[in-house]
């Protein structure tokens, strides 16, 4: 059996033609418990330098879709990217769609004019995303939430990554599974030890190390929010550092977030550590004193996870799925800096070792072996209801 995986993207490619990419790692294992050949449809953007994102696997295969999310070339790429995602519904026998796809879109018009099998996976909210884009955005949000309600909401089946947040927002009448998209390995309990042991020795004073993983060209990750409370932090006392993790389009050294740090004079207090692999993660985590996850839009952050199982004290904002992961007291609002100072204040005054080990013992429910055995099952049922339906 043929199984497309749908979605925006993007997918990085070189001169070689080798693909890489930093947040679909784990989906050809799980895609192929589905079927024999993967496909991946989406955009490609062509990548320079170093390369720090995961290879492809050559087993799956990529399906090039033009950009047509731009005002500019809406008009130019539209129809050629319709006649590829039509050419690509018809030939494949299960499709996966991302909710908050474009791409995703325009393939449910042609897998219901073919009646193929699917998939809704439904990972962040269309309204957040939109609105907190851009001013385009805000006019575009309306629309997209109300047709990526509709969407989900006649599906037959739909995977949601939030235990109750997606669900609300975005319900359905099909069947659905909540089960996020991290993949944690088996955690070593040494990993709390040496966090425990960092902790003992922590002195913000010396150094506070402050981190985001997240991409850095989308403004609704909420980085610049942290950068402006640097300043409120050292007027505290604190010698802070903040890292983050993610690239952009190209490795362009040059950012939003680069020029408001060189703005507010704290350049040498930001550190873009560029894109991490997915093997690189842990020690980006252990380095930490504390991760913050500051976006306007989220589903359930894996980052936030990850960086939990590391043991790591970690704050976010108090929208989608992050307060099902953390409790009220590491939570403020979405684009306040004075409240992530506040929180800062908090964590670092209050019992960090026991927030260390709340945090460690909370994800082991989101280890690899666990959500493996619950999506199986969600897959199972699909599957028993495509025979029953042949």
């Amino acid at each position: 059996m043929k199984l497309v995986f749908v979605h925006d993207g993007p997918i990085f490619y070189d001169k070689n033609n080798n693909y890489f990419e930093f947040a679909y790692h784990e989906l050809f294992e799980r895609y192929s418990y589905l079927a024999d050949e993967i496909t991946f449809m989406m955009r490609t953007k062509p990548i320079e330098g170093e390369k720090k994102f995961t290879l492809v696997p050559k087993a799956i295969n990529i399906v090039d879709i033009p950009n047509f999310k731009s005002p500019k070339t809406y008009i130019k790429n539209r129809k050629k990217a319709e006649i590829i995602i039509k050419k690509c519904i018809y030939e494949n026998d299960y499709i996966v769609l991302r909710s908050q796809s474009s791409i995703a879109q325009i393939a449910i018009k042609y897998i219901k004019k073919y009646n193929k099998p699917y998939i809704i996976e439904c990972v962040g909210c269309s309204w957040d995303s939109y609105w907190n884009h851009s001013y385009l955005g805000k006019i575009v949000a309306p629309y997209m939430y109300y047709k990526t309600r509709n969407i989900i909401k006649h599906a037959d089946f739909v995977y949601y990554v939030t235990t109750k947040f997606l669900q609300k927002r975005y319900p359905t009448k099909g069947t659905t599974v909540c089960c996020s998209n991290v993949v944690l390995e088996p955690i070593e309990k040494k990993i709390l030890s040496e966090r425990i042991q960092k902790i003992k020795n922590f002195n913000p004073s010396k150094k506070l190390i402050l981190g985001t993983a997240a991409a850095i060209d989308t403004r609704y990750k909420g980085q610049e929010y942290v950068i402006q409370a640097i300043k409120h932090l050292e007027a505290n006392g604190y010698n802070v550092e903040y890292w983050l993790a993610g690239g952009v389009t190209g490795l362009k050294p040059n950012t939003f977030l680069h020029d408001l740090a060189l703005s507010y004079g704290i350049l040498d207090k930001v550190k873009f550590v560029g894109s991490l692999s997915a093997k690189q993660m842990p020690e980006f985590y252990d380095s930490l004193d504390i991760y913050i996850q500051p976006s306007k839009q989220e589903g359930l952050p894996r980052a936030v996870i990850e960086a939990m199982s590391r043991g790591c004290p970690v704050i976010g904002s108090n929208l989608a799925g992050i307060p099902e992961l953390l409790p009220p007291d590491c939570l403020f609002k979405k684009g306040k800096y004075k409240e992530i100072v506040s929180s800062i204040n908090y964590i670092i005054k209050s019992d960090m070792e026991k927030l260390a080990i709340r945090n460690f013992e909370y994800v082991q429910k989101y280890e690899k072996n666990l959500l493996q055995l619950k999506r199986q099952a969600f897959y199972d049922e699909f599957l028993k209801n495509v025979n029953s339906n042949v």
